[in-house]
């Protein structure tokens, strides 16, 4: 009889249900697993003939499973606070590698392995976009991404230091004094690239002034004789009409010092009072030529009151990361009127003794404490040679602030200090911690306070979600059905974001799944029944008497 065959379809038909439906109840708690469906569909039908009005008569033979479709809904995404787990907000696939094979998941259960590696909760290398110095580029292929704790933030050498301070303006200003001099004495006339420096200013000798020098202050050699030569370096040191040059216009005024030329001699006074002890670097590479003292003393005479000082320790770092304390000393000379002067340890230099002079000036205020000298920021702030070997340290003060224009520095009636330092430089650091941000970008955070791009995640959209075939392990493999995926990254042309530090959880309703479960049990009850009735008149009709 067609019945038993009919009824037997619908049973296996009803089996089949019961297990996409105990599929689904087992894996409630699966990371990402995506509800299923069985479909039914009627099966073939027996064509009997034809009725009166000439329509067919047909007679099913039974159903079978036509498709089971997963349902790609998004999960309820729980925070585990694991910095590896992470979950897809909208659609898309993480993109696995397994061997040679290329997987698809949606379960961002990941892990680092041995090496460092973002992997699979099967061993799969996550992929994506991995940066090298924090940048990604934007023709980068597809890579594994690692996040190894053995990676490095190289160092950065500071270029720029900003202070926000105040300089007490009723402190005491020096008292004039009578300055003690250097001499710089010669016994012949200067040679071409002899140099003499004073507190961090250079001059370089020339035979011949050019119009685009490579060495800043230029002074030109007197072919008369030493006395003419001296009478244009004075005239370089202060500023005046002489035979010097610079990469701009005119000479560069030393404001440390005043020089005077004499015929063999040249005599430099500090320009302001200091309290004693302070000096002024001098050096000269001159075969004919020594300075008397090696410093030019600042220091005010015995009978003079030194004025109020003020000194603020600033760290700065090299090429190297290595750190070095550079300390702002700064002295009230007269109302409005401040001296400043930069120093580095000797020993940062690989010398002994007092700290080296890098950097010297004035600043001047208004009557209504507002900075007027300098114009502009001190620049060239420089250290030649570090005792560790570190290229050579280039650094600007900034004295206004690079958006508004407005001085960092003020003068009024209260304590010196300083209320903040900024410079841009930091040591190498290694990797302490990361995040995920929601367009998969992965960012390393370092030990010396830098953040760092170490890579991000691609994410894959198919045309056919489920046109991909389900491989166990929580992974799809692609099939022609699914389409041509799109492959890129997060929150970019129709692809989901990233939450990090959680998980997509199985979007399967148990409540509804044990309804599906309760009608595919009647289901099967009743093609059971069915081919039992059928059983009863088989054996009706075989145990009739003729």
């Amino acid at each position: 009889m067609g019945s038993f065959s009919t009824s037997l379809s619908g049973i296996e038909a009803a089996s089949k249900d019961l297990a996409v439906i105990s599929n689904n109840l087992a894996n409630l708690d699966t990371t990402a697993y995506k509800n299923q469906e069985a479909n039914f569909q009627d099966f073939f039908y027996q064509m009997l003939g034809t009725d009166g009005a000439g329509n067919p008569t047909q007679i099913g033979a039974g159903s079978i499973i036509g498709s089971v479709i997963s349902a790609f809904t998004q999960g309820t995404i729980n925070s585990t606070g694991v910095p590896t787990n992470m979950a897809i907000q909208g659609g898309g696939f993480f993109l696995e590698q397994n061997g040679t094979t290329t997987l698809y998941t949606r379960a961002g259960d990941f892990s680092l392995n041995a090496n460092g590696y973002l992997v699979t909760s099967d061993g799969g290398f996550v992929l994506g976009y991995p940066a090298v110095n924090g940048v990604i580029s934007p023709s980068q292929t597809l890579a594994p991404l690692q996040i190894s704790s053995g990676q490095i933030s190289k160092p950065k050498a500071t270029t720029n230091v900003e202070m926000t301070m105040n300089l007490d303006a009723s402190a005491t200003a020096a008292s004039a004094g009578a300055e003690a001099t250097g001499v710089l004495t010669v016994t012949g006339n200067a040679s071409a690239n002899e140099t003499v420096t004073i507190g961090g200013t250079t001059y370089t000798f020339v035979a011949a002034l050019s119009t685009a020098p490579t060495v800043p202050d230029q002074v030109l050699i007197d072919t008369t004789g030493a006395a003419g030569t001296l009478a244009n370096l004075a005239a370089a040191i202060n500023g005046t009409a002489g035979a010097g040059t610079t990469y701009s216009t005119g000479t560069v005024a030393n404001a440390a010092v005043t020089a005077t030329a004499g015929a063999t001699t040249l005599s430099l006074s500090a320009s302001a009072p200091g309290s004693t002890g302070n000096s002024i670097a001098t050096t000269t590479t001159m075969a004919n030529g020594t300075f008397g003292a090696a410093t030019l003393t600042g220091g005010a005479a015995a009978t003079s009151t030194g004025g109020a000082s003020f000194s603020e320790p600033v760290v700065v770092y090299d090429s190297l990361g290595t750190s070095h304390t550079l300390t702002f000393n700064f002295t009230k000379t007269a109302a409005n009127t401040w001296t400043y002067q930069i120093t580095i340890p000797a020993a940062d230099e690989g010398g002994t003794g007092t700290p080296v002079v890098l950097n010297s000036g004035t600043l001047q205020f208004d009557g209504n404490g507002n900075l007027i000298l300098p114009t502009a920021n001190v620049t060239g702030i420089s250290v030649a040679t570090l005792a560790d070997g570190a290229n050579s340290l280039n650094l600007t003060w900034q004295l206004f602030d690079p958006t508004t224009g407005a001085p960092a520095i003020t003068q009024t009636a209260g304590q010196s200090n300083v209320s903040n330092t900024q410079q841009n430089g930091y040591s190498s650091g290694a990797l302490q911690s990361f995040n995920i941000t929601s367009d998969g970008t992965i960012q390393g955070v370092f030990s010396n306070g830098q953040t760092l791009t170490l890579g991000q995640l691609a994410l894959a959209i198919f045309p056919n979600d489920n046109g991909l075939s389900l491989n166990g392990s929580n992974t799809y493999l692609a099939t022609p059905s699914a389409g041509i995926p799109s492959i890129g990254t997060p929150n970019a042309g129709g692809r989901g974001t990233i939450v990090g530090q959680s998980l997509e959880s199985s979007n399967v309703n148990m409540t509804t799944e044990l309804a599906n479960l309760i009608v595919a049990e009647r289901n099967y009850q009743s093609n059971a029944r069915a081919i039992s009735t059928a059983d009863q008149m088989i054996n009706y009709l075989l145990t009739m008497q003729p």
